[in-house]
């Protein structure tokens, strides 16, 4: 947990099944930019994960605080989000009691990509900043995305269409919804066309995808 007053936001890894079918991405945004969490925690997730017993969990929870000079009575937020994979719930659940037994403050932001949780953790750590970076939700992520998109095309003319392939994912349903903030063809955009964006089989994730992924 973190001493310094920021959110830091936990993404629930997009796989095939059966490959790396439980993980997290840890984010800590900082006020100019994106990051991970430093590589040094990949050690230390790796050996609590790894602790034979409860109390041997604690003990390793403890010492780390302690070696890390963490102060245990410092609020820590934490802002999470997960994909579409049946393992999804179960990991939530997870973190969720985790939270709780550290007294962390967290909320839960659903379904996201990963992007959009790096958005809404970098919207929240520069709110009232001189570096206030947007409307701290999934709406304001396609707000801003949208007009970025919208600046890039003017004056510039589009030929044939752009298959974006959302290999089953997440993606699928937020490249949905961010259509609808985009132009079309015929308004000076693009015309977008989606395959692969079906959430409602986890088993389909990542089958029969086109070329490069674009969960994201």
């Amino acid at each position: 947990m973190q001493e310094v007053r920021r959110r830091i936001g936990n993404t629930l890894a997009n796989d095939a099944i059966g490959r790396n079918a439980r993980g997290m991405h840890l984010r800590q945004t900082r006020t100019h930019s994106a990051d991970c969490v430093k590589s040094s925690w990949e050690a230390y997730a790796t050996e609590l994960a790894n602790a034979a017993s409860d109390q041997s969990l604690l003990d390793l929870y403890n010492k780390l605080a302690s070696d890390l000079k963490i102060r245990q009575d410092a609020t820590a937020r934490v802002i999470y989000a997960r994909d579409t994979r049946a393992s999804g719930p179960a990991l939530v659940v997870a973190l969720q009691d985790a939270l709780n037994a550290t007294n962390v403050e967290s909320v839960d932001y659903g379904t996201f990509t990963t992007p959009q949780l790096h958005y809404v953790v970098r919207c929240i750590n520069t709110k009232d900043t001189p570096y206030q970076y947007g409307q701290a939700d999934e709406e304001g992520y396609y707000l801003k995305l949208s007009a970025a998109f919208k600046q890039a095309m003017k004056h510039r003319k589009t030929n044939g269409s752009v298959i974006v392939d959302c290999a089953n994912g997440v993606g699928g349903p937020k490249m949905h919804e961010l259509i609808k903030h985009l132009p079309t063809a015929t308004e000076g955009g693009v015309d977008i066309k989606i395959v692969n964006d079906d959430v409602s089989k986890p088993e389909m994730l990542n089958v029969s995808v086109r070329g490069l992924l674009a969960n994201h």
